[in-house]
């Protein structure tokens, strides 16, 4: 039962503590390439708007400042996005102080 419960935060953590190191930008979305290798992908139809545009910017501030991310709650990999595979929908974002 332990596993069961430790397991989403072990998922959710896999993008925790790490810097920004590319921006990525493909039709109406984004993707960040983190310092850990993964790709995360923020997708305006599924965020909306005005979500996106604090992820771009979020993202852009910290890219610049080197700040790391405190938590991600990455989807299972897309197929294909933009003709390239492994993106990880992301619909959190958050920056440690």
């Amino acid at each position: 039962m332990a596993l069961s419960l430790l397991s989403p935060l072990t998922f959710a953590n896999t993008g925790a503590n790490q810097t920004i190191e590319q921006i990525y930008y493909c039709a109406e979305d984004f993707a960040l390439k983190m310092s850990g290798g993964d790709w995360y992908l923020v997708q305006k139809s599924v965020v909306g708007e005005k979500k996106f545009d604090h992820f771009l910017s979020l993202s852009m501030y910290m890219m610049s400042t080197g700040k790391k991310t405190a938590n991600i709650f990455p989807k299972e990999p897309i197929e294909t996005w933009c003709g390239k595979s492994g993106f990880k929908p992301i619909t959190i974002l958050s920056v440690q102080n």
